[in-house]
């Protein structure tokens, strides 16, 4: 019997895993994603005979390092309140329980087939439907005249966190002041907080058979999010599915496609800005902060504790050589202007 298993036992008529469909005996798979930003050992856990899973059960890797899955529990709770349930296809809080130096994340599991990149490449019109609905579903935590030093919380802090990774790196120093210079115009304005994914691409996306958007993976979501954050990212996402771009190279010339002069991403967003209340001159702008924000989480997800010290040469290598970095350094040469 692994932990995970133990741990359900132990709890099950606490926790009414009878109504999950688990009897007495069920199968635990465990996922240990092997990429240096993944905190977590994952197990999708089987009522005995089902070809999917009932729950989701999520435990850091490193004992201590338990914010991920604190903060997507909070996040999860906090989304059901503000949207009243209304937002479907997000998973449900079963439990959490700190054993030892671990937090343990029960949730319901989320079925469909995966909306991956072969997928998005067959019907991206449909994909795009998909995406713009759910993001307009999430709701709006502050209107805008509530929102205060939203600059600062939502972009100047983030920057910050990232610049103390590398301590002294010319490359990263001047991208985040080329950065607040290039927002200029957005940091004057008044914009609204809203509900954020952050992560809105394969593998955290999945289509049921009514054609409904299913999204995991909420721990790096967010209260306080920008308007058009989670849209930016989703589209990148499928151009660079539909081009089937997987090099760093390659996904720069999808973005290029989908947010340059005439992209086809371009309408799509200006019509959600405008949703948002946000003007839609501010659109180069949001895209900037986009991808500023999250390279920024890079900080978040190099925070664990095995992963290189800060300033370090392994620690460099894995900021420079991730995708929305690169993706944050070719905006802001470009300047969308």
């Amino acid at each position: 019997m692994n932990f995970i298993d133990s741990v359900l036992r132990g709890h099950y008529d606490e926790w009414n895993l009878a109504d999950f469909g688990l009897g007495a005996e069920w199968t635990t798979v465990l996922v240990t994603p092997q990429f240096t930003t993944s905190r977590h050992v994952v197990g999708l856990v089987f009522p005995a005979g089902a070809s999917q899973p009932s729950l989701v059960v999520k435990v850091p890797r490193c004992p201590g390092d338990n914010e991920g899955v604190q903060r997507e529990a909070d996040m999860l709770r906090q989304l059901s309140t503000l949207s009243g349930g209304r937002v479907e296809g997000i998973p449900h809080i079963v439990a959490t329980l700190d054993v030892g130096q671990h937090t343990v994340l029960v949730e319901t599991a989320l079925t469909g087939a995966p909306l991956d990149p072969y997928r998005v490449a067959g019907d991206l019109a449909g994909a795009v439907a998909l995406g713009v609905d759910f993001v307009a579903a999430l709701p709006c935590t502050l209107p805008g005249p509530d929102n205060p030093g939203w600059y600062e919380r939502t972009v100047e802090r983030p920057l910050e966190a990232l610049a103390l990774l590398l301590p002294g790196d010319a490359e990263v120093s001047a991208l985040v002041h080329r950065t607040h210079e290039l927002l200029t115009p957005l940091r004057s304005s008044t914009l609204p907080a809203v509900f954020e994914h952050a992560d809105l691409s394969h593998p955290n996306l999945l289509v049921q058979s009514d054609g409904r958007l299913q999204v995991m993976d909420w721990e790096r979501s967010s209260l306080f999010g920008l308007p058009g954050h989670d849209l930016v990212f989703y589209l990148q996402y499928l151009s660079e599915s539909s081009d089937m771009a997987f090099s760093r190279v390659a996904q720069l010339a999808a973005f290029d496609k989908a947010f340059g002069p005439g992209g086809w991403a371009l309408a799509t967003l200006r019509e959600h800005l405008v949703l948002r209340n946000v003007d839609p001159e501010l659109l180069p702008q949001v895209v900037i902060a986009t991808w500023a924000r999250s390279a920024a989480t890079l900080a978040y997800r190099l925070a664990a504790e095995d992963v290189p010290a800060p300033g370090s040469a392994q620690l460099r290598a894995a900021v420079l050589d991730d995708r929305d970095f690169w993706l944050w350094r070719h905006v802001v040469a470009a300047g969308l202007n």
